[in-house]
């Protein structure tokens, strides 16, 4: 249960949560859509640890007046026959006015404690707070600690959404590969993050985000994507929820999900 905390921290502590993304204050796009924007509207990810079923990841897509709204979710229930020995919960939402982000929440629940991390952008930078404190991310290298969005491989900095920190990370391309995802194989690139956050991320050709891995304390952690199910879309628990959640109520959801 210790390394599954720890593991979940650590990626989630630099991530997320939240799961949404454009380089801050970044060279403007030449086009209103964020790079990797998802046309079909939700991404879903299976999880597994040691090839052991472990959770689901879904982000949803829409736009609202104009302005680029994503919602993720991150559930894990970890289990040793009818048990969990562990749980964690993941709620956030970033909003976007075309490449600009404008704003960027989210509430985790981690076994019963509870982190919360708001910020938005301002002239100087992206302003966010969080468990530890205040903290203002630099234009241009900074992004958002989620994975959506293809930015995230010229980013040189990770702006931590669970714990309130800039993490120091160097993205390098390894190249093209044929992965599986969907049930199908298709064509994507490879990408090596390292440094305060280490894993492998792939996007396919359209720089929609496709597949991940790392491994911590010798265990091997996959992100499979899969085809969303009729109804996900609406399988998200709300926001303002995520503090009070329990174990029997992640568990409920994710059977829904799987």
């Amino acid at each position: 249960m210790r390394l599954i905390r720890h593991c979940v921290r650590s990626l989630f502590g630099a991530a997320l949560l939240l799961t949404s993304v454009f380089a801050v204050g970044g060279a403007a796009a030449a086009t209103l859509v964020p790079e990797g924007w998802a046309a079909d509207g939700l991404i879903k990810f299976k999880v597994y640890r040691n090839g052991d079923p472990l959770g689901v990841v879904m982000l949803r897509f829409d736009v609202k007046d104009g302005r680029y709204i994503v919602d993720t979710q991150t559930l894990f229930d970890y289990r040793v026959g009818p048990f969990t020995l562990y749980y964690y919960a993941l709620r956030a939402q970033d909003e976007w006015d075309g490449s600009d982000l404008l704003r960027a929440r989210g509430v985790v629940n981690d076994d019963g404690e509870v982190f919360l991390v708001d910020g938005r952008t301002e002239a100087g930078g992206f302003r966010f707070t969080g468990s530890e404190g205040e903290h203002l991310a630099p234009l241009g290298s900074s992004v958002p600690s989620t994975y959506w969005n293809h930015a995230l491989t010229d980013a040189s900095r990770l702006i931590d959404l669970q714990y309130g920190r800039l993490r120091n990370i160097t993205m390098t391309e390894i190249g093209p590969e044929t992965i599986e995802a969907e049930g199908r194989k298709l064509e994507a690139v490879h990408y090596e993050m390292r440094g305060e956050l280490d894993l492998d991320i792939w996007y396919d050709q359209r720089r929609e985000w496709v597949k991940m891995t790392f491994v911590h304390d010798g265990a091997d952690f996959d992100y499979v994507r899969v085809a969303p199910r009729e109804g996900d879309k609406d399988r998200f628990i709300e926001l303002d929820a995520v503090e009070k959640i329990g174990s029997e109520q992640v568990r409920v959801v994710l059977e829904a999900l799987e």
